[in-house]
Formats: structure tokens, sequence, C-alpha cells
């Protein structure tokens, strides 16, 4: 009996235990590393993506609208680890191509209220006194209308030599002119005479008068024609001191009558309702979103820095995977 209590065999159990669980275990932080730096490379793709200008952006959607692992001769047709900003569309995109778009025709400029004055008195000097439109020279300046009535060697004198009384022909003149002068506004005329350089014997009366009265009698004339005398606002005299032509203060275009009349631009009526849609539209204005900020392309040299990152994270993921792998 106490032989067989001696041979008889003790088993002993021992189980082992996988360490603290499989939540426990350390395989999950590999997938995690894995998922971070794929969110990681991903951002940094879209961000260098988003600071691209609009034509490359376009180039790289044609380019994967157009993508295949394999092309005709069976080789991988992969993107090359690049600067995005080199990579070119395909020879053939199959995107619809846009029609270009027709520049329109540059409208023609507008004329100013001058320049349609302007017009109008050349067209009157024509119909109404065509012999005498090389002594009445109309031009523009800015926003003002100027009309020289002047003499002419070859043509016909406008006042009667040396005095202020207006010849029959400075009388059509003045005639022709003043019709176009109704319309102006208050103060807007300015009436000039001007002489040649001859003067007179003795200091009594000179060209200064001379130039003063002829100027006062076109002005007379003007109001006897019809134009308010409230449009003039200016009567001056100026002699010999500012000639038509410089070169020759002695020319009879010297001896003239210059009418400087300034055109003001007309006053649209407002239409009914027209303030409200105004402040309506300055009310939508200021109520918009202020424009979203311009994001500048980022340089080459620091998208090649970012593309290196990228790659040395990458190869970091993958050797962390193969580390937690053995």
């Amino acid at each position: 009996m106490a032989d067989k209590e001696h041979n008889k065999k003790i088993i002993i159990k021992k189980v082992k235990k996988g360490g603290h669980g499989g939540a426990h275990g350390g395989s999950w932080k590999v997938a995690y590393a894995d998922f971070v730096t794929a969110m990681m490379a991903f951002f940094l793709v879209m961000w260098l993506v988003n600071s691209l200008p609009q034509e490359k952006r376009k180039q790289i959607s044609q380019y994967f609208q157009s993508f295949s692992l394999l092309d005709t001769g069976g080789r991988p047709n992969l993107i090359p680890a690049t600067d995005l900003s080199q990579i070119q569309p395909p020879e053939n995109p199959p995107s619809v191509v846009e029609p270009l778009s027709e520049s329109p025709a540059s409208p023609a400029k507008e004329k100013t209220e001058a320049e349609k004055t302007a017009e109008a008195v050349e067209k009157a000097i024509k119909a109404q006194a065509p012999d005498l439109k090389e002594q009445i020279i109309v031009k523009t300046e800015a926003n003002k209308v100027i009309i020289e009535v002047a003499d002419s060697a070859k043509g016909k004198p406008l006042f009667a030599l040396g005095k202020s009384d207006l010849t029959p022909d400075g009388l059509r003149a003045m005639d022709t002119v003043a019709p176009l002068l109704k319309g102006a506004g208050k103060g807007d005329l300015a009436i000039e005479g001007h002489t040649d350089a001859h003067t007179y014997p003795g200091e009594r009366f000179t060209n200064w008068e001379l130039s003063t009265d002829r100027a006062s009698t076109a002005r007379r004339q003007l109001e006897k024609d019809g134009v308010d005398p409230d449009v003039v606002g200016q009567v001056a005299g100026y002699a010999a001191t500012r000639p038509y032509v410089p070169g020759n203060p002695y020319d009879p275009m010297n001896r003239r009558i210059r009418l400087v009349l300034t055109v003001q631009k007309p006053q649209e009526p407002a239409k009914a309702g027209e303030g409200a849609l105004e402040a309506s539209k300055a009310d939508e204005k200021a109520a918009k979103p202020a424009p979203a900020p311009v994001v500048e392309p980022i340089p080459k040299e620091k998208r090649e820095i970012l593309d290196q990152q990228i790659e040395r994270l990458y190869d970091e993921s993958i050797k962390g995977n193969q580390e937690g792998t053995r």
C-alpha cells in the first residue's frame, strides 16, 4: 500500500496568461500610427493643391480624369514624386474643350457736351454763313467751347478799321452764334476782345480801349439776338497781348472776338424710387461677407521641403510597421 502511494504520479497544470488581454496589446498602436500618418499626408497634399494657381488645378483635374494604371504599352502610368506644378495634362484629355469667348468690340467713345456743342456751332456756321467759316474757328478745351471770330486779309472785316462798330459781316457772325448760346447757364460765357500790334498815335485811346470796346459791342449784339444778359460772366479786352498768330503780331487774324463758353453736364432727373433702390443696394453690399483671403502659391523650394518631409514620414511609418510585425 505504501509502495503504490509512492509510485503515484502528480500532474501540475500551469495556465499561461497572454499578457493583459488582446485589448491591451501593442498591435493597435501600429494601425493607429498608420492612420495618423495617412491623414497628415492627406491634409498636406490638400494644402499643397489648394495653394496652386487655378490653371494648375485644372491640369491636375484633367490628369486624374484620364488616369489609368496601365497604358497601351502595359507599363504603369504612375505619378512621379515630383513637384505638383510640373504635372502636365495628357495630350488628348477627354474633357470637353470650352469655346473661346469672342472679345466684344470696344464701344465708341461717347462725345462730351462740349464736343456736341462745338459740332452744333460748326453746322450752324456752314448752313447760315458758309462764306465766314474760315473766320469763325471753333475748338474745345476740357469742358469749354471756344469760338474765335476773327478778321482775315483775304476775308471780310468784322469791325470797322480802328473802331468798335460791327460790319454787316460781323453782325451776321454774331447772329449765327447767338442762338447756340441761349441755353448757357448763368455766368458761363466770357467775351474777350483782341487786337493786332498796330498802335494809335497819342495816349488817350489805345488798343486796350479798342479791344474792350469791341468786346462790349459783341456783348450788346448777342443780347439783342436773345442771349440772356446773366449768361455773360466776363467781358475783357487784352489788346495785342494774346495774339492768335504768335509769330506775327500784325496778322489780321489777331483782330478777333473770343467767346469762351463753359458747358455744364446736364443732370438727369431722379426716377421714382431710385433713392430707395440705391439705399437697398448699399445695404445689400454692406451685408455681403468679406471676400476670402487669396492664398498665395508656395515657392518651389518650400514645396520640395514639404515633399521630403512627407516621404520621410511615410518611410518611418513603413519602418515602424516592419518592426511591429517582427
